[in-house]
C-alpha cells in the first residue's frame, strides 16, 4: 500500500516517510518530524474495539501492527521506545493465527471504546479481544453497533478538543479559502467540543476565543525559546 492510499485511510500525513531510529538522527532532521491530521475524517468502516488499549509501561504508546511481538513468551516491544512489555492475561491465547484486532496489518487506525473502569493492561475488562474479536469478519460486524456507544466525552467527563494552527504568512486569497473551510469544520464539531486557535508568522498568537468583548490573544516572540511550564504559565494553564 502506498502513502497516498494510507493517507486516504487514516487522514494523516507525515513530514517524513520513516521514523528516525535514534536521537542523533532526529536532531539532524532539516524538516522537523511532524504530522498533519484531518479532524473528523469520515471513514466507511473505522474499526471500533470495545475494550481498553494495551499501552507501553514506559512511554504510554499503544500496541499497534508495527510493534515486535514474541508469541511464545507473550511479550511485545514498543515501536517507539523499544521497551519490553508483557501482555495482559486476556491475551494468553495470542498467536500467529489468533491475533487481536489492533495487530492486524490492515488496521493501522482504530478507535477504542473504553470500558467504565478505564484501566489499561489490567486484563480484567468485561470485554476484550478474546471475546470473539480475533477475526476481521467479527470485528466488522461490530463497527455499526459500537458506533452508537461513542459519546461526546469519556467516562471521566473529558470533552474532545480541537486546536487549529494557521500559518498567517499564507497569501490573502488562500487565507480567505482557509477561513471558510475552518468555519465549515467548526460547524460540524460536537457542541461539547473545546476549540483553540493558534496563528503564527514572526510571532505566535494563542487566541482567547472565549473572550467576546474584544479580540484577545497571548503573543509569543518567534525567536524566544520557552519551556512548556513557562508557556503554560503565560496561558494560565498551570495545574
Amino acid at each position: 500500500m502506498d502513502f497516498v492510499e494510507l493517507e486516504a485511510i487514516e487522514g494523516l500525513r507525515w513530514s517524513w516517510n520513516s521514523w528516525p531510529p535514534s536521537k542523533s538522527e532526529s536532531a539532524a532532521l532539516v524538516i522537523p518530524l511532524s504530522i498533519m491530521c484531518t479532524p473528523l475524517m469520515q471513514q466507511a468502516e473505522l474499526p471500533i474495539l470495545p475494550y481498553d488499549p494495551v499501552t507501553c509501561l514506559r512511554c504510554g504508546a499503544v500496541l499497534n501492527p508495527y510493534a515486535r511481538v514474541e508469541y511464545l513468551s507473550r511479550i511485545w516491544f514498543c515501536s517507539f521506545c523499544h521497551h519490553r512489555n508483557s501482555f495482559p492475561h486476556s491475551y494468553s491465547n495470542i498467536g500467529d493465527t489468533n491475533l487481536p484486532a489492533e495487530l492486524f496489518p490492515t488496521y493501522s487506525a482504530v478507535e477504542y471504546s473504553k470500558t467504565a473502569h478505564g484501566i489499561p493492561n489490567s486484563g480484567s475488562n468485561s470485554l476484550n479481544w478474546a471475546n470473539g474479536l480475533s477475526s476481521s469478519s467479527s470485528l466488522s460486524s461490530m463497527v455499526s453497533s459500537s458506533a452508537a456507544s461513542v459519546s461526546d466525552g469519556d467516562s471521566r467527563g473529558v470533552r474532545p478538543a480541537f486546536v487549529f494552527v494557521v500559518d498567517a504568512c499564507t497569501p490573502g486569497d488562500e487565507l480567505g479559502v482557509l477561513k471558510n473551510e475552518l468555519l465549515l469544520v467548526v460547524e460540524k464539531l460536537p457542541e461539547t467540543a473545546l476549540v483553540g486557535l493558534v496563528t503564527f508568522d514572526s510571532m505566535v498568537r494563542v487566541h482567547d476565543l472565549g473572550f467576546s468583548e474584544c479580540l484577545r490573544a497571548v503573543v509569543f516572540h518567534g525567536e524566544r525559546e520557552l519551556s512548556s511550564l513557562q508557556v503554560a504559565g503565560f496561558l494560565l494553564c498551570l495545574p
